[in-house]
């Protein structure tokens, strides 16, 4: 029980979806939005193509690969989801038949899931919390929103390179500095820039010897 009781009140203390609920109300909420615990290894599906799902997720350690796959097998990486953030928060509310993505554990992951009718009907008790809860995961899916646009303003650059830029730029602008890391390894981020990853790397180097960025694994410094 006092292992559960330190589990609940790191949840809370992290996610922003459980913001203003404190540790002593989150057995009570997750009980009444039937949370599990699921631990996954890396590579291992949590969510796939075409199935249906009801419930979404809260990361609670690792990282979730969220993508896309074509004909020839070849993915597109939509989004890296690390704790504490939410997946399929989207899908599971839309009431949609079925799911469009596949959704993977990056590395060794533990998820919370929860199931998203008992989040959007009023709880029986009229307690406090749930109604708070609601007011987060409508903040949460505003924000997954403008990053999602931010996304698109990316991928609508022509070339590699001034995708890349566009990137690197959105996240100095996040982290308010010029040199930083980024969430994804090198083939990660040719997967989410749509683009193969020779020639990602072809214009990382290009861009160095111009003076334009240096860069070492997933560290970048953006030149003045």
């Amino acid at each position: 029980m006092q292992r559960e009781t330190t589990i609940l009140a790191a949840i809370a203390k992290r996610s922003p979806l459980f913001d203003g609920i404190g540790p002593d109300n989150l057995s009570a909420l997750f009980a009444c939005l039937g949370a599990r615990r699921v631990r996954l290894a890396k590579g291992e599906l949590l969510m796939r193509t075409g199935a249906k799902t009801d419930r979404f997720g809260v990361v609670l350690s690792g990282a979730l690969a969220v993508s896309t796959y074509d004909e020839n097998g070849r993915r597109t990486l939509i989004n890296l989801v690390r704790a504490p953030e939410c997946v399929a928060a989207a899908q599971a509310f839309s009431g949609a038949a079925a799911m469009a993505v596949y959704v993977e554990a990056d590395e060794e992951s533990e998820v919370l899931l929860l199931q998203a009718a008992r989040v959007v009907t009023p709880c029986g008790n009229a307690c406090a919390f749930h109604t708070r809860l609601v007011r987060n995961i409508m903040r949460t899916l505003a924000a997954k929103t403008l990053e999602l646009n931010r996304k698109i303003n990316i991928l609508s650059r022509r070339s590699t390179a001034s995708r890349l830029m566009a990137y690197l730029h959105a996240v100095a602008q996040e982290k308010g500095a010029r040199e930083f890391d980024i969430p994804f390894d090198r083939q990660g981020l040719a997967d989410y820039l749509c683009t193969e990853r020779s020639a990602l790397s072809a214009e990382i180097g290009r861009l160095a010897r111009a003076g334009i960025l240096t860069s070492r694994k997933n560290h970048f410094a953006l030149r003045p």
